[in-house]
């Protein structure tokens, strides 16, 4: 007997082949069974008459990792089809905390989500420490990068300089705890502080660690404005300076119209690295905003003040004229926060998902005040949104085949606001992109989402219809799946997806969560 079996369902196995149609017997978590007819007992049928079967979807980028620990459920992900998460990336992850440097650990953690660490920071004094005292029964699967932000501040706090050799050594030899503690990789997050005062040779240094363990660097480039294409080459460098296999994060053109297109020549070198026999790939959100902290406004060399002083500076006349050239440069308020909405602020809810220049209308305020205003209430935990990239980029990235879906996102119940990446990511792509706009096939597509990042994470059983493979997988209508968050109603669920199993058991029916948690960490081997 079997402990779910599913019937007549079109199955894409996540190959990129074409489908076909079989039955589907699921017993102790894995795929037991593939027929055309399976005439069995078990605990319970689905009918998937007129449905897709396909792998689980994997999200190749994910910031859940630094709420699992109050948030196992991981609702937003498995609503949306989600059933293994790649999480501690943009150089943020929970740990590692080094004992001497706990307030600037502290600072990196709180950018992403604010408040209180759950349990006692002891927990986090080693990367497979936190993940024993994280392992339990979760919505999703979740697999774990360390972030080299993370490293940084362990060793060197928030200090904007070189590292010495001896701290070189330092931050190698958490790398390497870290690996040996289960972590995939390392990411790198070269916009936010401390991470961005690295550079080429000391991520280097730490690659060739990552590297001889058979990992992965995944990379926030330094720049995916005007100095996109400079930015991916910094990284290509470290790629054949250490051997590394690579990730490009959410890769993309922002900044407005003068930097649209840039994406051509980025994959074009991307391609040709490939061909020399490196191993490098991008991921990627359906959507032409993108998402981060309001704070990021401010120059990075300004964080070594510290976020007390910071605040204060933003909270005086005096310190509002010093950031103001900082953060304006040569433009105006209005040109300067153009393409800028809210997407978070715990001080002023009322303002998520509204543009800032339209609530500096409202209020008749100058629009740099008011997000120096914003920034001192949140105490620089706002989100911004910004919509300044095209069409065409996000379809060029999409159609490059060594391209993987990733939501980029985080959500947990009571979030005031978030990007509806969160929500949506994997339906859209279905969706509009798929269906609608035909951006690539559906077969493709879910391979994309399922055995390409299984194969450049290195995730055992899983991206894959296979017998013997786990049972992680999805059931929906390909004529009506389709994302319905918007900026303005950010946690509006799905339509389409009928069913998420995790481990054999129904996680989501409708797009709902049933509450079944049977997803688990996953180490590296």
């Amino acid at each position: 007997m079997y402990d779910l079996l599913i019937k007549n369902a079109y199955v894409l196995d996540g190959t990129g082949a074409e489908g076909f149609h079989s039955d589907i017997g699921i017993s102790g978590g894995k795929i037991a069974a593939m027929a055309q007819a399976i005439n069995a007992q078990a605990e319970s049928v689905i009918d998937a008459s007129g449905l897709t079967l396909a792998p689980g979807f994997i999200d190749a980028h994910s910031h859940q990792d630094v709420i699992v620990e109050e948030y196992p459920e991981c609702i937003c992900a498995v609503e949306q089809g989600i059933t293994t998460q790649i999480t501690g990336m943009c150089g943020d992850s929970a740990a590692p905390v080094s004992p001497r440097h706990v307030g600037d650990a502290l600072r990196i953690i709180s950018s992403l989500k604010g408040g209180a660490l759950p349990s006692p920071v002891e927990n986090r004094f080693t990367f497979g420490g936190y993940l024993d005292h994280i392992d339990k029964p979760l919505g999703t699967n979740m697999a774990f990068l360390v972030g080299h932000g993370m490293i940084r501040a362990a060793v060197m706090g928030f200090e904007n300089r070189k590292p010495t050799a001896y701290e070189t050594e330092q931050m190698k030899a958490l790398v390497q705890q870290a690996m040996d503690g289960g972590a995939f990789g390392i990411s790198f997050g070269l916009i936010y502080p401390p991470g961005s005062y690295c550079d080429a040779e000391e991520m280097s240094e730490l690659c060739k660690v990552v590297a001889q363990n058979g990992g992965v660097m995944t990379v926030h480039v330094r720049s995916e404005s005007s100095g996109l294409i400079e930015a991916v080459e910094e990284m290509l460098g470290v790629v054949r300076a250490s051997g590394v296999r690579c990730v490009i994060s959410h890769h993309k053109a922002t900044g407005g119209s003068a930097n649209w297109g840039k994406t051509a020549k980025t994959l074009e070198l991307i391609q040709k690295i490939n061909a020399e026999g490196y191993d490098v790939f991008t991921d990627q959100y359906p959507y032409t905003a993108s998402a981060t902290g309001l704070s990021t406004n401010i120059p990075d060399d300004m964080f070594t003040l510290g976020t007390d002083k910071l605040i204060a500076m933003l909270s005086s006349a005096q310190g509002r004229n010093e950031l103001r050239p900082l953060i304006l440069g040569a433009l105006t308020p209005k040109e300067r926060f153009k393409y800028t909405m809210i997407g978070s602020s715990p001080a002023h809810p009322e303002y998520n998902g509204r543009m800032l220049n339209d609530i500096a209308d409202e209020l008749n305020i100058d629009p740099y005040e008011l997000q120096c205003d914003i920034l001192r209430d949140d105490k620089l935990l706002t989100g911004g949104i910004y919509h300044t990239m095209s069409e065409d980029d996000l379809r060029r990235v999409m159609q490059y085949r060594r391209t993987m879906v990733g939501t980029d996102g985080m959500w947990y119940p009571g979030c005031g606001g978030c990007h509806p990446r969160s929500i949506g990511t994997f339906p859209r792509v279905l969706g509009r992109y798929v269906r609608e706009k035909q951006y690539i096939t559906l077969p493709e597509a879910i391979r994309r989402m399922t055995s390409l990042p299984a194969q450049v994470y290195g995730l055992k059983d899983k991206g894959l219809i296979v017998k013997g493979y786990d049972a992680d997988m999805v059931l929906f209508d390909a004529d009506k799946i389709i994302d319905r968050a918007d900026y303005g109603a950010f946690r509006t669920r799905c339509e389409g997806l009928n069913y998420v199993i995790v481990g054999g058991k129904t996680a989501a029916e409708n797009a709902v969560f049933t509450g079944a948690k049977a997803g688990r960490i996953i180490r590296r081997p």
